[in-house]
């Protein structure tokens, strides 16, 4: 895409992104459509501590900026958050059903918050889509849910599954977590996926601030071939560092979300032969997704990373259903029966609201991810 842009100059590269970028069914107009009430709200929770917070905030924005250049109802987004000392995420969750009048709803990577959301949706029937990969935020039984990220589940199998099939197989893996309730989802799903790939799993190790050197130890000293790293960017860096300066000979691999200039810058030199799932994307989804990166780029003047494709997606999908939905329809109609173009790839899901998304292996290598080739090519 870059190459493009220098080959045809900057206004027909972005006119070409703004054609390309938007995900739904309707194209961009070539001036934007007449001023119209605003009563499309779009209310994002997002918790202080949330590491993507600024890539899943900037997603989303650029999505309701993107739909206010095409005819329809005009887009608003609240974003809220817990605030102050005696603040809560469940109270700001509800205050942007009940004061803001959100139309729509989207619960942060934070299983905990996502929860908030998910009960304020139940009770208000307003439609929430989900950034979450806990497999538990799609049990809630809310009438309209959809989740826009892969489910740790398939993650981790996709992962089990690849090193299954090689030439030298790998059975037996340990996994880094997050300590406490985050941690205990985690640990669930992955037990879970390893038991479709009928694999072994053992250690599950929650780390901490203070422990992940003796986590480490622990690993080295069990028959573990294979770790995984089911970390946020920062402490999942400094675990793949401290792996590799104890010289732990096998894979390490950790989630989609690791996919982030930040874990890359973290974890240096230590990075190469790093496994994570990433998308796969069919030549049209490759042109969207191309294209959302030059304008996120144009934008924010950084780099996007897969949070923010995914955020830009869950935004594209609530706006263009509530605008193509009677209201009093919108409550008895289900993501299963909808299927449009995103820039994370085909935005379909199955009967409980979870993302069909195709996925493969990707490993780190000459300094940036790439797919892994397949045995003997």
């Amino acid at each position: 895409m870059r190459g493009a842009c220098s080959r045809f100059g900057l206004r027909p590269c972005v006119l070409l992104v703004l054609l390309l970028v938007f995900t739904a069914a309707v194209h961009l107009v070539a001036a934007e459509a007449a001023p119209a009430k605003t009563n499309l709200v779009i209310g994002l929770l997002l918790p202080p501590e949330e590491p993507q917070a600024a890539s899943v905030r900037d997603g989303v924005q650029l999505a309701v900026e993107q739909a206010n250049k095409t005819p329809g109802p005009r887009v608003s987004l609240v974003v809220r958050g817990r605030v102050g000392q005696w603040g809560a995420d469940a109270q700001e969750a509800a205050r942007m059903a009940l004061d803001d009048g959100a139309t729509a709803l989207i619960a942060p990577p934070d299983g905990g918050a996502s929860h908030l959301v998910l009960q304020v949706s139940g009770r208000t029937a307003v439609p929430v889509v989900s950034l979450c990969p806990d497999s538990s935020v799609s049990r809630a039984g809310v009438p309209w849910f959809a989740r826009l990220v892969p489910r740790t589940v398939d993650e981790a199998r996709v992962l089990f599954s690849n090193f299954n099939s090689a030439p030298v197989q790998i059975g037996r893996w340990a996994a880094f977590v997050p300590p406490g309730r985050p941690g205990r989802e985690t640990a669930n799903d992955l037990k879970e996926a390893a038991v479709l790939a009928r694999t072994s799993l053992g250690p599950i190790i929650e780390i901490t601030f203070s422990n992940r050197e003796a986590a480490v130890a622990v690993v080295m000293k069990t028959n573990a071939q294979a770790v995984l790293v089911w970390l946020d960017p920062k402490p999942a860096a400094e675990c793949v560092k401290s792996l590799r300066g104890a010289s732990f000979p096998g894979p390490i691999a950790g989630p989609i979300r690791l996919h982030t200039p930040e874990f890359v810058a973290n974890a240096g030199n230590s990075l190469d032969g790093f496994f994570l799932p990433g998308l796969l994307l069919g030549e049209a989804s490759q042109e969207r997704f191309q294209a959302f990166q030059t304008v996120f780029r144009l934008q924010f003047k950084r780099e996007p990373d897969i949070s923010a494709a995914f955020s830009f997606d869950a935004a594209a999908l609530l706006i263009q259903t509530i605008r193509n939905t009677e209201p009093e329809a919108l409550i008895r109609s289900l993501p299963s029966d909808l299927a449009f173009p995103g820039v994370s790839g085909i935005l379909a899901f199955d009967a409980n609201g979870n993302r069909k998304l195709p996925l493969q292996v990707l490993i780190f290598e000459n300094g940036s991810f790439a797919p892994l080739r397949a045995i003997g090519e």
